[in-house]
């Protein structure tokens, strides 16, 4: 078999192995994702005085000119077993005060999500759509960094 025929055969094979692996990625995303909207109702627990959080579907707009705010929130969020959906800039970048909205109808969670979060204005928003559980708009309010990103970078506040 010539070299070149070889190359082209590893990099199908490549391909194909990326493909599968791609698919069951997506495949289990997407299983989450139904799960979520099928039970949109999110539960929340306080075990040992750890608060865990389940199913939620978060969208979070950074409200500050700190860069990558949302994305740190967002990765702390989803340690909890959070599901962030969106992370995007807020309309206005001067926000003072962090704010929760959140679905009226899940107020006990709401309250777990935003001790979580380290925020204290909370908002009930009945406007959401079927899957969505609450939108965090950052403000210069958040405590940033947050404890276990400290300890994982082993930098003092």
């Amino acid at each position: 078999m010539k070299k070149s025929t070889q190359i082209i055969l590893g990099s199908v094979f490549a391909l194909v192995i990326v493909s599968i692996i791609t698919s069951y990625a997506l495949s289990n995303y997407r299983m989450n994702r139904i799960d979520a909207i099928v039970n949109p109702k999110p539960s929340a627990t306080v075990e040992d005085g750890v608060v865990t959080i389940d199913k939620m579907v978060v969208t979070i707009l950074n409200g500050t000119n700190r860069e990558g705010l949302g994305t740190r929130l967002g990765s702390r969020l989803e340690t909890f077993g959070v599901f962030v959906t969106k992370i995007d800039n807020y309309k206005k970048r001067n926000i003072d005060t962090s704010e929760l909205l959140y679905r009226p109808d899940a107020l006990e969670a709401a309250t777990k999500l935003a001790q979580v979060a380290g925020i204290q204005k909370m908002t009930p928003y009945p406007a959401f759509e079927a899957d969505e559980f609450a939108t965090i708009i950052t403000g210069y309010d958040l405590p940033e960094p947050f404890p276990e990103q400290i300890e994982s970078s082993g930098t003092q506040p």
